[in-house]
């Protein structure tokens, strides 16, 4: 509830938010510069900026460089629900998203230190890395950079890296389900490469989520990261069967 105490940037922030959520103000549409802002408040351009980065970061607006702030297509979200392992592709296509893939690498390689702890495997030994764009509805979301055990990369066929998820191959070359993952969530600034893979600017912030995925006797089996535009994507959590969710916005930092 907003009273007289109530700091003007933060009933700034509310006014706009009111103007997204009942369609005043709608995707893509400029909003009022900082000056007109400024003015219809009575402040400065400094509140209305503070105000303005607020929403930015939780993914309701963004600004472009020279011509002022818009509203924000709203994010790609995902929930995960910890019962069993879920791909992101059959999580977007739950929604009734169109999701597709565009192939930048699958090769065998050497396994990395790194590569090799998660895999639990001694480094040099032979890996297939797959490398691939992910595509919501013609916008391309994030980069999906995974290494799989060797026998299971040999066993992939070559139109499956197009149109199937990292999951469903796995378990296609196993002939089993899967038994289980691990994740860890992160935000980083994106380098070089990825920022021009995912159309942003170097530095930008993205978001990652690291998996392990882990066959039915408990031995990994593939390793990677997922790695989101963090003004593009958010997910939740939801544990066990009735309810508590935790949602993560997406953000930009």
């Amino acid at each position: 509830m907003l009273t007289p105490s109530t700091p003007l940037y933060f009933r700034i922030q509310e006014m706009l938010r009111a103007r997204i959520a009942t369609g005043r103000l709608r995707e893509g549409e400029r909003l009022p510069s900082e000056s007109e802002l400024a003015e219809r408040f009575q402040t400065t351009r400094g509140t209305v900026r503070q105000a303005l980065a607020q929403l930015t970061f939780e993914g309701l607006i963004e600004r472009r460089k020279g011509l002022g702030s818009f509203v924000a297509r709203p994010s790609m979200e995902s929930r995960i629900d910890a019962q069993r392992p879920r791909s992101f592709e059959e999580q977007m296509e739950e929604t009734g998203a169109d999701v597709s893939f565009r192939l930048l690498s699958f090769e065998s390689e050497l396994a990395t230190s790194t590569t090799a702890t998660a895999l639990n495997l001694k480094p040099g030994e032979l890996v297939y890395r797959l490398r691939r764009l992910r595509i919501v509805d013609g916008s391309v979301i994030g980069l999906e950079d995974r290494t799989m055990l060797e026998n299971i990369g040999a066993a992939v066929p070559a139109a499956a890296l197009a149109t199937r998820s990292a999951l469903a191959i796995t378990e296609a070359s196993l002939r089993a389900p899967l038994g289980g993952m691990t994740v860890s969530v992160g935000a980083v600034a994106a380098r070089t490469e990825t920022a021009r893979l995912l159309g942003l600017r170097r530095g930008s912030p993205v978001l990652v989520r690291a998996h392990t995925f882990f066959d039915q006797a408990g031995h990994p089996i593939l390793a990677g990261d997922s790695i989101y535009r963090g003004d593009k994507y958010r997910f939740t959590y939801r544990f066990g069967t009735g309810g508590t969710r935790a949602s993560m916005p997406s953000r930009s930092l």
